[in-house]
């Protein structure tokens, strides 16, 4: 009887070991098409991009002749390659910082529960999916000298302030932030409440008998276990703004003198105005480094902080 059980369990992990492989396989099988257009798009791109940035080839041509590190030591030197990147990090950190404390307080007052609550949840997340051109150009509306800001500043005898926004070499990119934190925002605040939504209820309850409320409660409790929710949406904020590129090309088309103009645009101008394509794939690779480097840094130090329940 012994010798049947233990014959029995054998062919039962045999059957069950068979079963683990075929699924393995189809799992496998059923990745691959997917994989191959991953890398066919993805990978393939980026090898050709690093590629050309050793050539001197114009983006059009048949020929192009191998230039080496020529490519990256001109934008070594390129005053508009450091001036684009300093725009690009003033916006992605101004976008960054206001847009994570402005999201956690709209998700905590939209977390809880109170009439009408679920409206403000739907109008605060439909700017995400709106177009960002037409949110340009209508902002951009708003905001010309004679729009709709200026027109109500006249209205109310405020005229003084006038101004056209989007053409001050000192609001310009302050403006733009701040439409981005509008068009944006609703991201941040659904990642956050899907965080808070997480928490057992339990955990606030033993925190209140120990005496903890109001920011207290916040700070000890609900911070550190959201911290998953935060490396999301810090991630997603931080490549992002970095990568911005329609938003000021269709408010200022990086104007006035230069002040919005971004990296991205300056990779685009070089590649298609200027037909520079090689110089165009050096300044990417050096911004794709950048962006991972930084990506690597935000994800390390955000998750060494979370925490689980």
């Amino acid at each position: 009887m012994k010798n049947t059980n233990c014959t029995l369990r054998k062919k039962g992990k045999t059957e069950f070991g068979a079963l683990q492989k075929k699924e393995r396989l189809y799992a496998t099988l059923a990745v691959i098409p997917a994989l191959l257009l991953f890398c066919t798009f993805t990978y393939w791109p980026l090898l050709k991009s690093m590629f050309y940035s050793l050539t001197d080839w114009n983006g059009y041509s048949t020929t192009y002749n191998f230039v080496g590190l020529d490519n990256f030591k001109a934008i070594s030197v390129d005053s508009n390659m450091l001036r684009t990147l300093l725009n690009t990090v003033y916006f992605s950190l101004l976008s960054t910082v206001l847009g994570t404390i402005i999201q956690l307080i709209f998700a905590v007052i939209l977390h809880k529960s109170f009439k009408g609550c679920n409206v403000y949840r739907t109008l605060y997340y439909i700017p995400v999916v709106v177009s960002f051109m037409i949110m340009s150009l209508s902002w951009r509306f708003i905001l010309q000298y004679d729009g709709v800001i200026n027109s109500i500043l006249r209205k109310i005898g405020l005229e003084g302030l006038a101004q056209d926004w989007l053409r001050n070499p000192k609001l310009s990119m302050n403006m733009i932030v701040l439409i981005n934190l509008l068009q944006s925002a609703g991201t941040g605040i659904v990642l956050f409440m899907s965080g808070m939504n997480g928490i057992s209820p339990d955990i606030y309850e033993a925190a209140e008998l120990d005496g903890a409320k109001g920011f207290t409660l916040f700070r000890k409790i609900t911070w550190p276990l959201i911290m998953p929710a935060v490396t999301i949406t810090l991630f997603i904020g931080i490549t992002g703004s970095l990568k911005i590129f329609d938003l000021p090309y269709m408010l200022t088309g990086g104007g006035p003198l230069g002040s919005t103009e971004t990296i991205m645009m300056l990779i685009y101008d070089t590649a298609f105005k200027n037909e520079r394509f090689g110089r165009s794939s050096a300044m990417g690779i050096v911004f794709f480094v950048i962006i991972m480097i930084v990506s690597i840094c935000q994800l390390t130090y955000s998750r060494k902080r979370e925490v689980e329940q």
